[in-house]
């Protein structure tokens, strides 16, 4: 038995224990070297993708830096927001701005660990793992990867959406230097700053201005939650494009709330049980001034490339109450003028299956309705409505709201048909008369309630400036910008009719003529060679007055006598006077249509304010300009516009920079001092000649001041009792304009100003075809024009200019008709010599361009 060495059961154990432990040896040592050798093959790798990819990540530091891309802001002169320009919308808030619940909702959803990570989060990075493999060997693609709102950062401002592996590596590595860079709070103020909301929102404060038309801090849990939802999937997850999917998404946000103690369960069933109230917001504006804005950035765009995306801020001459008073004006002369000459029908109707829906299935065929309101253009107080019923004293239409309307005969009785610029038909007596089941219309909202309106077919523009600075106080080129973005007010070159008489009287005036020089009125015929038949100018009312005074014919706007002055003084005196008010008289024509402001001559309103501000101002030419200052990101200013003092004896002009009308340049006005006391600085005789101050700039006058004064007196009688009389319900004595109509009321204007505000209001078709026989420059655009004045001279007491020295003031007529006038010094009635009735033209002058 002892024999037997594996007798022992004991002995037997333990040997073949040392046996097995002697057999596995190599194996585990060779685990021991393999697993050392992936460590450090593992630490190689890891330096060397370091030392690849660390140079093609930016650095840290740079993030304290980020330049935001906020669009362009444009400011009236009280800083009320008009305009913004820019692709994305972007509102930067600082970290004490941020509501705190949004913190946690954005915290809960997209980085539960955010405060306890270094940048990356180990934790989800494995789990997240499994999944990108999943992914790229089953799916083919890359998943979603474990992105922490520091990866998110770093991906959003440094690197595009394009999922790569070598992406997500530079991503981690770039966050772990952000984190080292960052605090938490610094990181997570950046993120909420610039990540992507959809339409257009970049940044928390932009998306809830453009989905509830509210700042950050207004809204409620459920509204905070739903956005913080969208940066997940901000095109197809935004509640206007995918609604279900975003109130989904809101769902999630607030059991992960919930879920990390963020919130309690009484706040999360309120929520949740909340509907989707989100809807599309526009940039929120304090007043609305597309055109002026607009002139702005034409000005800038050429000089700065980054004019969208740096955050300029620009402050303009704009005053915001003005300017919204312009554009009640504008639109309620031109809604005047549309009902006056009848209603033109529906805009556009019901398809017919949607009729036979209407009348199988009237609540499908509701929707179907509200649906084509819905697909209407929605312009300024004008609600599209379609027609879904209609009898004798009534009917129903439904908006894109949903909500039905009825419609009394009463909101609709001034509805007469249109035929044509001259005529209507006849009132309606039942609202089946005007409007059928079907017609697509407009409505607007009274208080009173709503009534039926219609989208005016004529056009208009408005231009008010501060006559002595030239600064824009008011700029409206149009009825709707979301109509038509043509800018009428400096794009617009129209005739300006017999609103340019005065420049011809002016040149007269400065040429020897006196206000009291008396011309004939009478037929004129001229003879053109070559031409079949005879020129006959007349004028507008076919009546003829016989001998008529300058100052008569000028506030009766005659123009038989403005062709007679035109031939005394001859049409190159005229051109060369019009250029000292600022037109470029090349396309001027040199016959009798200069008188008359027809022919080949175009002008702006732009233009036509700027030459009526050298009357208002005493004779000095200004150019309108609306950019005060502009600044950068940084707050540094990079135009500061000072206005041009007008000069005084003894000062010298400055440069002008001239502003076309309608090619704006890309600088404003030339930025200068502001004289308050323009007078020449007195020689200190200690001090060296050539180290005395320079003069300050100023402007010199560009017509005679004497001239200026006395064709705005000559003005001011055509209110007081010549064609614009209407203006004497402002009840002001230092008024004065000029009424303008070409031939057959193609173009109407009103140009009028006080010494403290120049206004030049223009309407008229953009096919040219004629507003109607019953229209004038003293119908449409002066009611326009005193609508406006009545804002714009509210706070300012009556102000006349001193007379100038020179002028003569003398008691001229008699036979109980007399009254003063007043007359150049070196050009008094005894030394003037009248024109004979019976003066031909000049043989230079031609006379055949018809309107």
């Amino acid at each position: 038995m002892h024999g037997n060495r594996f007798t022992n059961p004991t002995i037997e154990t333990v040997y073949s224990t040392r046996a097995m432990t002697l057999r596995n040896r190599p194996i585990l040592g060779s685990i021991i070297w393999i697993t050392c050798a992936a460590f450090c093959a593992g630490l190689l790798t890891l330096a060397a993708a370091y030392l690849y990819l660390d140079p093609q990540t930016p650095s840290a530091e740079s993030f304290r830096h980020v330049r935001l891309e906020t669009p362009l802001r444009i400011y009236a002169r009280d800083d009320r927001l008009i305009a913004e320009f820019g692709e994305r919308r972007v509102i930067p808030i600082g970290f004490d701005q941020i509501p705190r619940q949004f913190i946690n909702a954005v915290v809960s959803t997209e980085d539960k660990r955010f405060y306890e990570h270094a940048g990356i989060d180990l934790v989800s990075l494995t789990n997240d793992s499994f999944n990108l493999l999943k992914s790229l060997l089953f799916d083919d693609r890359l998943g979603p990867g474990a992105s922490t709102i520091t990866m998110q950062l770093a991906r959003n401002v440094s690197f595009g959406l394009e999922r790569t592996f070598i992406r997500k590596f530079k991503e981690m590595l770039l966050a772990l230097k952000i984190e080292q860079e960052l605090s938490k709070d610094e990181i997570l103020t950046l993120y909420i700053n610039i990540v992507p909301f959809g339409k257009r929102a970049y940044g928390a404060e932009a998306a809830a201005r453009t989905y509830y038309g509210r700042s950050l801090t207004e809204l409620d849990l459920a509204e905070l939650a739903m956005l913080a939802g969208i940066p997940q999937s901000p095109s197809a997850a935004n509640p206007i494009n995918g609604p279900e999917r975003a109130l989904a998404r809101r769902n999630v946000v607030l059991s992960r709330m919930l879920e990390q103690g963020a919130i309690s369960r009484e706040e999360y069933d309120d929520a949740t049980a909340r509907p989707l109230t989100a809807r599309l917001f526009d940039p929120q504006l304090d007043v609305a001034a597309p055109y002026a804005a607009e002139w702005v950035r034409q000005q800038l765009i050429a000089t700065y490339p980054d004019l969208y995306t740096a955050g300029y801020e620009v402050h303009t001459t704009i005053d915001a109450d003005l300017q919204r008073a312009a554009t009640d004006a504008l639109r309620g002369g031109l809604d005047a003028y549309d009902r006056r000459h009848g209603y033109r029908g529906p805009e556009a109707r019901l398809p017919e299956e949607d009729m036979a829906l209407l009348a199988d299935d009237p609540v499908a065929g509701r929707e179907r309705a509200r649906d084509a309101a819905n697909a209407q253009p929605a312009y300024q107080g004008l609600e599209p409505a379609v027609v879904i019923a209609s009898s004798r004293d009534e009917a129903q239409l439904i908006i894109n709201t949903g909500e039905v309307i009825t419609l009394p005969l009463a909101a609709a009785q001034w509805a007469r048909p249109y035929i044509d610029e001259n005529s209507r038909g006849p009132a309606p007596t039942a609202m089946t008369d005007i409007l059928t089941t079907g017609d697509i219309v407009r409505l607007r909202r009274l208080e009173a309630g709503w009534e039926l309106s219609q989208i005016p077919g004529i056009q208009g523009a408005l231009v008010s400036v501060e006559p002595e600075t030239g600064k824009l106080l008011a700029m409206v080129g149009g009825y709707d910008y979301a109509i038509s973005q043509f800018n009428h007010a400096t794009q617009a070159a129209r005739q300006p009719g017999s609103g340019f008489k005065p420049i011809v009287y002016g040149a007269a005036i400065n040429h020897g003529v006196t206000p009291d020089s008396t011309y004939m009125d009478a037929p004129l015929v001229f003879n053109e060679r070559g031409a079949a038949t005879a020129y006959k100018p007349k004028n507008d009312n076919n009546k003829y007055n016989g001998p008529t005074r300058l100052r008569q014919a000028l506030y009766r706007s005659i123009n038989l006598v403005t062709i007679r002055v035109l031939l005394d003084i001859e049409a190159g005196t005229v051109m060369d006077f019009a250029g000292h008010f600022g037109f470029d008289t090349t396309g001027f024509p040199r016959n009798t249509q200069l008188a008359i402001g027809g022919g080949t001559m175009t002008v702006t309103p732009l233009d036509m304010v700027r030459a009526y501000s050298v009357f208002a101002n005493g004779g000095y030419l200004v150019d309108p300009y609306t950019i005060a200052s502009m600044t950068d990101s940084e707050g540094n200013k990079l135009i500061d516009t000072q206005p041009v003092a007008l000069c005084a004896p003894g000062y010298v002009e400055p440069p002008v920079v001239a502003v076309s009308a309608d090619m704006p340049t890309a600088e404003p006005a030339p930025a200068v001092s502001t004289i308050a006391d323009a007078s020449p600085a007195e020689s200190d005789p200690d001090v060296p000649e050539s180290s005395a101050p320079a003069p300050a700039p100023c402007r010199t006058p560009a017509i005679d001041p004497r001239v200026a004064f006395i064709m705005t007196d000559m003005l001011r009688d055509v209110i007081k009792r010549g064609t614009a009389r209407r203006a004497l319900s402002l009840k002001r004595a230092d008024i004065a304009g000029k009424t303008g109509t070409t031939d057959e009321a193609a173009d109407t204007w009103f140009n009028g100003f006080s010494a403290d505000v120049a206004t030049t209001v223009w309407v008229g078709f953009d096919s040219l075809k004629p507003l109607g026989r019953r229209e004038y420059g003293s119908t449409t655009p002066l009611s326009i024009w005193i609508d406006y004045m009545k804002a714009a001279l509210a706070e300012r007491p009556e102000r006349f200019r001193e007379q100038p020295d020179g002028i003569v003031n003398l008691r001229v007529g008699g036979n109980g008709n007399s009254e003063f006038e007043y007359f150049l010094a070196d050009h008094l009635p005894a030394q003037h010599e009248t024109s004979s009735p019976d003066r031909v033209e000049k043989p230079e002058i031609q006379s055949v361009d018809l309107f």
